[in-house]
């Protein structure tokens, strides 16, 4: 899988688009299985799903007591997903909902006339163009509009963007592994040139580990940064220029003999499992292996104090464990993949830890259904009733 990334790279940045885009389609004959949603439920047993579903069914219009009727927006680059999630999330709790694309150009002179108790932002990142229209229209709402927004936009301030979560933890003091950023050619090779090996690079944008590449040594470092500052870089599988990355460096510590775990937060609810990788695959992130596992007590409230001190509305939490036993945050995404009708499984049996009284506590149930997005319902209903004013 090496060979094909390191040549994938070499013809990414040199060959015109029509010939970027054979290679694409041969790679992904070549790498067939690699890169396909293998958490994704056509890749599941159905009737081992329907029975889960119809023991473990969890009734969300009653995770919430409803004192009015409410409206939801939701801003989103429809997909039939997406949109099919949204509709039977809502439906679930008992909410209306309105779906605005974030292709209208009409799109604030609808939301001037919006009814919607809250908007929440549904961010596509197919490239840096389409990231940074979410991220503008969540900055406008957020400072010209009285309305409830979600998540929070401090919570999509770093979705997707590398650079702007290692900010992020720095100044909040929160573990992660050593990383450095820079914008200036001369400032990476001199750290570069005084760095141990190897060391691991990302791009600001990019999930699955479609922007990470580990740098063995000086040389590959460097002739790295000289692409990424005096050329351009593409991220694995892709063909269009509008995806390129340029004129910045980020680069990591490799955090050897770890073990990476992500843990989901929801509102109230939290999930973990254990991320894995099969002999032949580099990283963790996007190998579609997983291990279920009962998250330790550590794990959940390390997670859970960075929530609570943040407060993080939505957030999914990769983190590394290293040979110490100390964690570390490798990512914080708000909006993640979640194609399972439930993110953990104890003992064999679905559902979500919440802390009650200071204790986590396990609650049977199918709680991810619908992309998680009747979860997310229920946790807005909730974040609006807490600011609305007492009678």
């Amino acid at each position: 899988m090496q060979h094909y990334r390191s040549f994938r790279i070499l013809v990414a940045r040199s060959l015109p688009v029509l010939q970027k885009i054979k290679i694409k389609a041969l790679l992904q004959i070549i790498n067939k299985g690699s890169f396909s949603d293998s958490w994704g439920m056509d890749n599941r047993s159905d009737t081992h799903n329907r029975d889960l579903l119809k023991k473990y069914a969890v009734d969300f219009s009653r995770q919430v007591s409803m004192n009015k009727k409410y409206t939801i927006g939701f801003i989103l680059k429809p997909t039939h997903r997406d949109t099919e999630n949204i509709i039977h999330g809502c439906h679930a709790v008992g909410v209306s909902y309105v779906l605005y694309d974030i292709g209208n150009p009409d799109l604030f002179v609808e939301l001037k006339k919006t009814i919607c108790n809250a908007l929440v932002i549904c961010p596509a990142h197919d490239n840096n163009v389409i990231r940074n229209i979410f991220h503008e229209t969540a900055q406008v709402i957020n400072s010209e509009m009285n309305i409830f927004l979600y998540p929070s936009l401090r919570e999509l301030n770093f979705y997707e963007a590398k650079r702007t979560l290692s900010y992020f933890l720095t100044l909040n003091n929160i573990p992660h592994p050593k990383t450095a950023v820079f914008n200036d050619l001369d400032a990476a090779v001199k750290y570069l040139n005084d760095s141990s090996y190897p060391l691991v690079f990302k791009t600001h944008l990019g999930a699955s580990a479609s922007g990470v590449e580990i740098l063995p040594n000086r040389k590959q470092a460097l002739k790295l940064a000289r692409h990424l500052f005096n050329k351009y870089y593409l991220r694995k599988m892709e063909t269009e220029k509008r995806a390129t990355e340029w004129g910045y460096m980020l680069v990591q510590e490799f955090v050897n003999e770890t073990k990476e775990y992500r843990i989901i937060k929801i509102g109230d609810s939290w999930f973990g499992y254990q991320k894995w990788k099969s002999s032949d695959q580099v990283f963790m992130s996007g190998s579609g292996v997983l291990k279920w596992i009962d998250p330790s007590v550590k794990l959940l409230n390390f997670c859970y104090e960075i929530a609570s001190r943040h407060k993080f509305t939505s957030m999914c939490f990769d983190i590394f464990e290293d040979k110490s036993e100390n964690f570390l945050v490798n990512e914080l995404q708000t909006w993640f993949g979640s194609y399972d009708p439930t993110e953990m499984y104890v003992d064999g049996i679905p559902g979500r830890y919440c802390k009650i009284e200071g204790k986590w506590v396990f609650e049977p149930g199918m709680y991810n259904v619908h992309g998680s997005m009747a979860l997310r319902v229920v946790d807005i209903i909730k974040s609006l009733q807490l600011n609305e004013p007492t009678q």
